[in-house]
């Protein structure tokens, strides 16, 4: 069951059973929740937190999670951060019966030992840093796709900037959450200067393609009766969701040549083509006609508001003649 839209953000206060999740639909690791949410086939409410208008700084979502960070989890009392600690609990709490488990037990201690080993790797990589690098740093990137088209990369780009005195605004606005989004803008201080540095972008691709070569030694080892396994074995599994994700994003952000395509990584390659084709992906991941509407509520400068109207009319007006043919 897909989850359906909370108009009220106290709505469930614990007093209700059943699963809230908190998130935003661009949110890499919202994406990630939302994965093993459609993979184990978990019925769930949703509210989605404005992460465009800073709802997530708001004084209602710090009281769930001083951090103003999504995704967040309820479940009834029960308040769950962080998308690796969110997976886990599902993980924990909802693998009996019908509902499929994401760390398959009857496949031995060695197939676990290597989901565990590539989603510890997938995991590490600091998707976050390289989201907002490839906006500094384009010629690296090529071709990004929606939503991440030139006009949104320019605005990000402002947002990025201001972030860190942002986040001291917000800070004392919200007393009760001061000394985190303090520490959180001293980090992020810390973060953009490293961001701007073209050699330390460099790096951080390269030591993502390191992990991302392991990834493809692994696949490439799946042959006669494994060809269609997925990353570890022949089950989805967690591993399979940091996976899934952080090639969905590279993609999105134009850094699919650098890492896999045009034959750099062919069973990458391969695996991302798969995985578009299953329900959970298609149920995550937004969709053009998503981002068309999502666009819309950017608060920007009405000439590029324009703009972005006109490229997607454009856009989505080709994608129906293409169906039409």
């Amino acid at each position: 069951m897909e989850g359906t839209a909370s108009e009220n953000p106290v709505s469930n206060d614990g007093r209700e059973n059943g699963l809230l999740l908190y998130y935003h639909q661009y949110s890499f690791y919202s994406q990630k929740v939302l994965l093993a949410l459609h993979e184990k086939k978990l019925p769930y409410k949703s509210h989605i937190v404005n992460l465009i208008k800073g709802e997530q700084y708001q004084p209602w979502f710090l009281h769930i999670n001083p951090r103003g960070e999504v995704p967040v989890l309820k479940d009834g009392i029960k308040i769950i951060p962080d998308s690796g600690r969110i997976i886990d609990y599902l993980e924990d709490n909802f693998s009996n019966g019908s509902t499929p488990r994401l760390m398959p037990l009857e496949e031995g201690a060695d197939v676990r030992s290597k989901v565990t080993h590539f989603r510890s790797l997938l995991d590490h990589i600091p998707a976050g840093a390289i989201t907002m690098g490839s906006f500094f740093h384009t010629q690296f990137c090529d071709k990004p796709k929606p939503p991440f088209i030139q006009p949104v990369r320019r605005l990000l780009q402002s947002a990025e900037k201001n972030s860190s005195t942002n986040l001291r605004l917000y800070a004392e606005k919200n007393p009760e959450s001061r000394d985190t989004l303090l520490q959180k803008a001293n980090s992020q201080d810390a973060r953009h200067e490293a961001l701007l540095n073209k050699d330390e972008f460099k790096k951080l691709l390269d030591q993502t393609d390191s992990i991302l070569q392991d990834v493809e030694k692994e696949l490439s080892s799946h042959t006669e009766d494994k060809t269609d396994w997925w990353l570890c074995c022949n089950h989805y599994t967690v591993a399979d969701i940091s996976l899934t994700i952080l090639l969905d994003r590279l993609y999105r952000l134009g850094l699919e040549n650098y890492f896999w395509a045009n034959g750099k990584k062919p069973h990458i390659a391969n695996y991302y083509q798969r995985v578009q084709l299953r329900d959970s992906y298609q149920k995550t991941i937004p969709s053009t006609l998503f981002h068309f509407k999502t666009l819309l509520q950017f608060q920007m400068p009405f000439v590029i508001g324009l703009g972005i109207v006109a490229a997607f009319a454009v856009l989505i007006g080709g994608l129906f003649y293409m169906r039409k043919k």
